[in-house]
């Protein structure tokens, strides 16, 4: 076979760290192969997928792919690679951006999408997709751009054993068409899929050879190295209270139900948590563990149902990067445990002891950057600025996911070690070594919680000790509603089926047409009685557009009191026409003819304005605004004027736009649980808390902005090529 990519003597480094991640490493990968990259958190691995896929450029070195392949890549996080609203509209990004027909984009779209089993999934919204959706997606836009080499980086870490199983079936079938496969994994299960194994460790390669050579009793060091140490099963009984310590509960949830909009996620769930124990909780992607975990902190306020606790758990959630806040990983860490009034000596040891615990020593990475932190380092850093709280109820919300094997294996041994130590700890996985490990297991099946193991669940009266008072929901949890809320109206699509929506049957052109005449017409018609008459077609115009005629005059009637002030200022500082009739004069506020009919227009012209906005939100999806636009720059097109950017550009504000609210109802959780918000009275005070939530969204759009520049570069995409 030839070789499909070649690598000799890589060096790469980040900004503000002098330590090559890459140092001379020198590799090459056949064609038609299919490959597992290893390697423990931090030995180069994503970074030199990164590198051949184009969105790095590496220090030293040179690299080589045969002349002719393509290469793709689907990045670790799948939400990261997804640029457009709509999945359809997503794949087709690709072969659209790269210069093929729209048939040819049309065909490449759905042969993509019937590859990985999302094609009855095509005009959903791709932010309400599942995880295991999301994965789904981000790979069929990568294979719609026709990739000679596929290169995966983590791709199914986050994945319930159905989907992951579904996505490996599909690698197996695109390598067997002759697609290379580059797959940087830690999990075992995805291991053994490859033919050929390439270790690497410290920027180097450390072992190379095929999938049979690594199971080789002489590969034992090796396969240990990659696998990491096996998770004993926990085989002590809840009922053998002679090998187990009677149980407290220290949290209870009775009867939860929750709601998004009007899809349950949560049924008449009931559990309690007892302290020292270890509980984890399985299920499928989108069964509702996350907000299970949510509720119990306190961060969602359940629609039905109470909890009891004596104090609000700690909940480490999956993100770990919207949990990083401070530049220093040492400050980050010791956020919370400031806002709970430690300092001086005492906030040091907590910080040294809760960085320490989770293979993060203090000595090595107190000063380094949370920017220049792999993957797996940010995880655990995240989790120990959760240990420094010190709180006795620890959630975590799939801790070891993107770990390599001996950093899975501390984590849970540091889970375990902390019930000892008698604190309640509950975590989510995928992984059902993990759950065999756990003291109990808690399987959660469309909202309703199922108990799984053979160990009793049932406590005995006399062991739950003094009742439990009811825990309230965090002060923020309303505030996280409304962002939640708005999140979810920008990216829902309000068209409406209806006998009266006439006007979204239109093309989506003649749309734009209709909205920018009423609109602009309604702001700038002068005489009195048109502005009257632009009114009336102004609601006919939403009307017809199926917008709900209660809705509209409530919308049409809460505007006035925001006209108000206005109106006074006209009456006191505006100078009255020649000749005009005063009807009252009291002092610096004067009432007039031609004051109130300027009023009075003013007041028709934002009514209209209102109800054209109204009409074209509810008559146009988004397929319809971007189509619509696309369109109406056609003109310009056929005149060789290039219109691609514009268009990119307004996909990529649908997108953007929700993905960075999601983006900063993440870090408020986050930030809340550490102690954000908390005792701010007084204006000053409250500018206080509220600086470092600012300062990491604008780190985080920063961020983002830059994670979509790489899935515009895996798309083929270039601002200054068009």
């Amino acid at each position: 076979m030839s070789v499909a990519v070649s690598a000799k003597n890589l060096v790469f480094s980040y900004p503000n760290d002098s330590k090559n991640v890459l140092d001379n490493f020198s590799i090459e990968i056949e064609e038609g192969s299919y490959t597992a990259i290893v390697g423990v958190n931090g030995s180069g691995k994503s970074t030199f997928a990164r590198i051949i896929s184009g969105i790095l450029c590496q220090k030293a070195g040179s690299f080589e792919i045969k002349n002719g392949l393509k290469t793709g890549i689907v990045l670790q996080s799948p939400k990261d690679q997804i640029i457009c609203g709509i999945v359809h509209r997503d794949t087709a990004f690709g072969p659209e951006v790269t210069g093929f027909s729209k048939s040819e984009t049309e065909l490449m779209t759905i042969e993509s999408l019937k590859a990985t089993g999302m094609l009855d999934s095509a005009q959903k919204k791709s932010l309400f997709l599942s995880l295991g959706q999301t994965q789904k997606v981000a790979i069929s836009g990568i294979l719609a751009i026709k990739p000679d080499i596929l290169i995966l980086d983590e791709a199914v870490s986050m994945l319930d054993p159905q989907s992951k199983e579904e996505i490996l079936t599909l690698l197996e079938t695109v390598n067997k068409n002759g697609i290379t496969i580059l797959h940087i994994t830690h999990d075992m299960e995805t291991i053994v899929r490859a033919k050929n194994i390439v270790a690497m460790k410290k920027g180097k390669l450390l072992w190379q050879g095929s999938l049979d050579e690594l199971f080789l009793s002489k590969n034992a060091d090796m396969l240990s190295y990659i696998k990491g140490p096996d998770l004993p099963k926990n085989t002590v009984s809840l009922e053998n209270t002679s090998a187990h310590p009677k149980k407290t509960i220290t949290l209870s949830a009775k009867n939860i139900d929750f709601f998004y909009d009007k899809n349950q996620c949560l049924h008449n769930v009931s559990l309690d948590f007892e302290k020292g124990t270890l509980t984890s909780i399985t299920g499928p992607s989108g069964s509702g563990k996350t907000t299970l975990l949510e509720v119990l902190a306190g961060l969602k306020t359940a629609h039905n149902g109470k909890i009891f606790a004596n104090e609000h758990p700690a909940l480490c959630q999956q993100n770990s990067d919207a949990a990083l806040f401070e530049v220093f990983a040492a400050d980050d860490v010791a956020f919370g445990a400031r806002n709970t009034g430690l300092k001086g000596k005492e906030l040091k040891k907590i910080v040294h002891e809760s960085m320490d615990k989770v293979s993060l020593p203090f000595d090595a990475f107190a000063a380094k950057q949370t920017t220049c932190l792999s993957g797996g380092e940010k995880r655990r850093l995240s989790i120990a600025g959760i240990l420094a709280l010190n709180r006795t109820i620890l959630l975590f919300d799939e801790p070891t996911a993107g770990l390599d094997g001996e950093a899975r294996y501390n984590m849970m041994l540091l889970l375990k070690n902390l019930a000892t130590e008698g604190k309640t700890v509950i975590f989510t996985t995928h992984r059902t070594d993990e759950a065999s490990f756990s003291d109990k297991n808690i399987i959660i099946e469309n909202g309703h919680n199922i108990l799984s193991t053979a160990r009793s669940d049932q406590i005995p009266e006399e062991h739950k000790g003094a009742a439990l008072p009811e825990l309230p929901p965090l002060p923020c949890a309303k505030l996280i509603e409304n962002f939640s809320k708005i999140a979810r109206n920008l990216s829902e699509d309000s068209a409406t089926k209806s006998r009266l929506a006439y006007v979204q049957k239109l093309p989506p052109a003649l749309k734009y047409i209709l909205f920018l005449t009423i609109f602009f017409a309604g702001l700038f018609v002068r005489p009195f009685l048109l502005c009257g008459i632009l009114l009336g077609f102004s609601v006919l115009y939403a009307l017809f557009s199926a917008y709900p005629a209660k809705k509209l005059f409530l919308a049409m009637i809460k505007l006035i009191p925001l006209l108000l002030f206005f109106f006074v200022f006209q009456m006191i500082f505006s100078s009255p026409a020649p000749n005009d009739k005063i009807f009252l004069p009291y002092k610096y506020f004067l009432v007039t003819q031609s004051k109130l009919l300027h009023c009075l227009k003013i007041l028709l012209h934002s009514e209209c304005a209102l109800c054209s906005i109204c009409a074209f939100k509810t008559s146009s999806t988004e397929v319809d605004i971007i189509s619509g636009f696309e369109d109406l720059l056609l003109p310009l097109r056929l005149i060789h004027i290039p219109i691609q950017n514009a268009v990119v550009l307004m996909e990529i504000i649908f997108r953007f736009i929700p993905l960075l609210l999601d983006e900063a109802i993440s870090i408020f959780k986050t930030q809340s649980i550490r102690g954000a918000l908390k005792n701010s009275k007084g204006f000053f005070a409250k500018v206080r808390s509220i600086v470092p939530l600012i300062v990491p969204l604008i780190t985080q759009t920063i961020k983002r902005s830059e994670i979509l520049a790489d899935a515009l570069t895996a798309r083929g995409f270039s601002f200054y090529k068009r």
